[in-house]
């Protein structure tokens, strides 16, 4: 009974001092709360631990240190020219820009690009080639007719022959721009130059009186890569001339049905006229064999919504094709290098659809059969289709748009790679360009996003992308390739729906240190920016957290520790053994605190533990002689000489007596110590002495040392680091005020 009463009475005395301690606790807090600085650094403290806890959640890329941002997000084409005065009115048919086209190369390339107004009016817009037309200036040309009920449809430009030079041999070129209209008026003009400013010197036109339900095109194509293949001839008659003579083709609609018409470019006359045997407006017209040696193999080729017809030059049907259950739809296409010589791999490809699935089909240009190149499981899925050269066979890259993802195909049904496109830029119904000198296609959406895509795909495929805001359309004329007269290097053109041409290069340029941003061509956020490597700030600013936290921790109580044994053991205790530790540390702490951290890092491995290590030896002797001061102080008090004459040992009086009576002093000391771990290591590594593979915010400052421009260049990246740092550092200096508060009564605000 009495051993039961023992224990309740044990419990009760360990219960009520336990309701001591708390409300001790409790009114070492209120005085610590009365501490203005005490409750900041405790707040500030406090964000920074959560942070730090919800870091792994809230980082973008939680591979900070070797994550680089994609060159679709960091590199971008550079603006080369753009309008800088109205053209004739924005460049719209049916709510859609009028695609540019660059003059034809004669030299090094074009000098400018001719654009086509809702007004009517035809101008050429300068590339800077010329200093009499300077990038974006604006030079009208002439001007076709157009009223309420009839529209431009279309424009384009490309060289034809008007001889040979009788002294070199060579071809006398010039540059035509072909305009037709709704009402079926079609425009051929010859474009010659005058103090550098381009003009139509002769201007000649035919007037079908019928509806064109397709822009004319001519049997040559604008001519858009570095190469200049032969080019044909405007005339028969012209000394030199070849049976490959150019001339203009043009799709009518007249109350008996379709028809394809032939136009003499030399005298803008009809050559012939053909019936189509169809119901259904075609929706395609393109010629092949523009720059074959003869007129044998040329092709006209054109399709409606489910068949596919080829026409002989001389107006005779060569094929006709269907393919059951499809529908054709969007923009034919036929690679370049099959323009350029007749073989019996030629093909022309065009989109087709059926209720269930969609796809790519290639008709042969000799036979018309038919070859299924790409097939998609869902309708309407594939929007756009472009190819590599094709020289030599079916195309070493082929490209297909489907469902937002580009395809790049070997050979039909060879599926290489696919990347994803930000379907936010769509859709993407244009054919993409391929430009030849960098083996890249280049991308268009309706809505501003451009892309570069290497033909090879591999691990980073985009070389840059642009985004352009065109007005309140929302939308961009498929872009046009021209060959710049200006550096003799692709560039590329397109209207914007507010009417503005511009001119970007076809390469890319970086973009680091780019600016905070939360729309990219990929849909990255870089919530801070990028640095100049392209590392993502945001990510490696918020993984700081967690190694600051640990280097600071772990150096402050390690070096605590060793300072409580220490100074117990110097304080406490006198003899040989003290002196020689008193001593010791005395040395240790005499040498200048930086010079002494250099040396230890140059020495040791500066691995993540070897720089705590080193951190925490440094730390010590300060709070070491802090500590022995106060326990000296201690054992001269009554209540351990009383310990003492009870019986009690020397371990006890240390751990019973004296240990519970520098507590506050030791959160102060640690809390000194954790700051001074934190600027420790950012001054490391901002010197470049410890490793920048350790991700703190002093390795994201250490670039400032060789570039101090960066904190004008790029304050995203570095002031977030500079200001954590110094918060934190601050914040610890000021819970060590609140606690000097609590510890030091005379100094306690009453």
């Amino acid at each position: 009974m009495e051993n039961r009463d023992d224990k309740l009475s044990l419990n009760e005395i360990r219960k009520k001092r336990l309701q001591f301690r708390l409300r001790q606790l409790r009114k070492q807090w209120k005085i610590f709360y009365r501490s203005t600085y005490g409750k900041i650094g405790f707040y500030i403290i406090l964000v920074f631990a959560i942070i730090s806890l919800i870091a792994p959640l809230i980082e973008v890329h939680h591979d900070s240190l070797s994550y680089v941002a994609p060159a679709i997000d960091t590199t971008a084409p550079s603006i080369l020219a753009s309008s800088t005065a109205s053209f004739g009115g924005a460049a719209m048919v049916n709510g859609t820009p009028i695609t540019l086209q660059g003059s034809a190369i004669t030299g090094l390339g074009s000098d400018n690009v001719y654009l086509l107004g809702s007004n009517g009016a035809v101008s050429a817009m300068g590339l800077g080639a010329s200093q009499a037309l300077a990038k974006g200036k604006i030079a009208n040309i002439f001007n076709v007719t157009v009223n309420s009920t009839v529209s431009p449809l279309g424009i384009s430009v490309f060289t034809l022959s008007k001889g040979i030079d009788v002294y070199s041999g060579s071809q006398v070129l010039s540059n035509f721009v072909l305009v037709s209209t709704s009402n079926g008026n079609i425009t051929l003009a010859s474009i010659s130059h005058k103090s550098g400013i381009p003009y139509a010197s002769s201007i000649k036109s035919i007037d079908l009186h019928e509806k064109l339900i397709l822009p004319a095109i001519s049997s040559v194509l604008p001519i858009n890569t570095p190469q200049t293949p032969s080019v044909p001839f405007l005339n028969p008659s012209e000394p030199g001339a070849t049976s490959n003579i150019a001339s203009i083709y043009a799709v009518v609609s007249e109350p008996t049905g379709y028809y394809l018409y032939k136009i003499s470019d030399s005298s803008m006359k009809v050559d012939w006229s053909t019936k189509i045997s169809t119901t259904s407006a075609p929706n395609n017209l393109q010629f092949m064999g523009s720059f074959y040696s003869s007129g044998s193999g040329q092709r006209v080729i054109l399709s409606t919504s489910n068949e596919v017809f080829s026409y002989y030059t001389n107006g005779t049907l060569a094929w006709d094709n269907k393919v059951s259950g499809e529908t054709f739809y969007g923009s034919m296409f036929i690679p370049y290098g099959y323009q350029l010589s007749s073989n019996s791999y030629n093909q022309v490809f065009l989109m087709g659809r059926s209720s269930i699935s969609s796809g790519v089909y290639g008709f042969n240009a000799m036979s018309g059969a038919a070859t299924t190149i790409f097939n998609s499981s869902s309708p309407n899925s594939v929007t756009a289709i472009s190819s590599s050269l094709g020289i030599g066979g079916f195309p070493s890259a082929f490209l297909v748009i489907s469902n937002n993802t580009a395809y790049v195909l070997s050979d039909p049904q060879a599926i290489t790679g696919n990347v994803s496109l930000i379907k936010t830029y769509g859709p993407f119904v244009y054919n993409p360009l391929y430009d030849q000198v960098s083996s890249q296609f280049i991308i268009a959406g309706v809505k501003g996003g451009i892309y570069d895509l290497s033909s090879s795909l591999g691990s980073n495929p985009f070389n840059w992308a642009a985004v352009y805001v065109p007005g309140s359309s929302g939308v961009i004329s498929n872009p046009a390739l021209i060959i710049n007269g200006l550096n003799d290097k692709s560039s590329i053109g397109f209207v914007g729906g507010n009417g503005a041409a511009i001119i970007y290069s076809a390469t890319g340029t970086t973009t680091n240190p780019m600016p905070p941003t939360f729309h990219t061509p990929s849909g990255t956020i870089f919530p801070l920016g990028t640095t100049t490597e392209g590392s993502d700030v945001w990510s490696q600013f918020i993984a700081s957290f967690t190694p600051d936290w640990v280097i600071g921790i772990s150096v402050g109580l390690i070096g605590v520790t060793i300072a409580i044994v220490l100074g117990m053991l110097i304080g406490y205790y006198r003899g040989f053994i003290s002196t020689a530790l008193d001593t010791i540390t005395l040395v240790i702490y005499l040498i200048p605190g930086l010079a002494l951290l250099i040396a230890l890092t140059s020495v040791l491995s500066p691995s993540f533990l070897n720089i705590i290590l080193i951190l925490s030896f440094l730390s010590w002797p300060f709070t070491t002689f802090t500590i022995l001061g106060v326990i000296r102080s201690i054992k001269q008090r009554t209540f351990i000489d009383a310990a003492r004459v009870s019986g009690a040992g020397s371990s006890q009086i240390l751990r019973r007596h004296m240990l519970p009576n520098i507590i506050p002093l030791l959160i102060y000391l640690t809390a000194v110590n954790i700051s001074g771990a934190v600027g420790g290591i950012s001054t490391l590594q901002y010197l470049g002495i410890a490793p920048l593979t350790i991700q703190t915010w002093g390795a994201m400052l250490n670039p400032l040392q060789g570039n101090f421009n960066l904190a004008a260049q790029a304050p995203w990246w570095i002031i977030p680091p500079a200001i954590a740092i110094t918060l934190f550092i601050t914040a610890f200096i000021f819970l060590s005020r609140g606690v000097d508060e609590l510890v030091n009564p005379r100094i306690r605000r009453r």
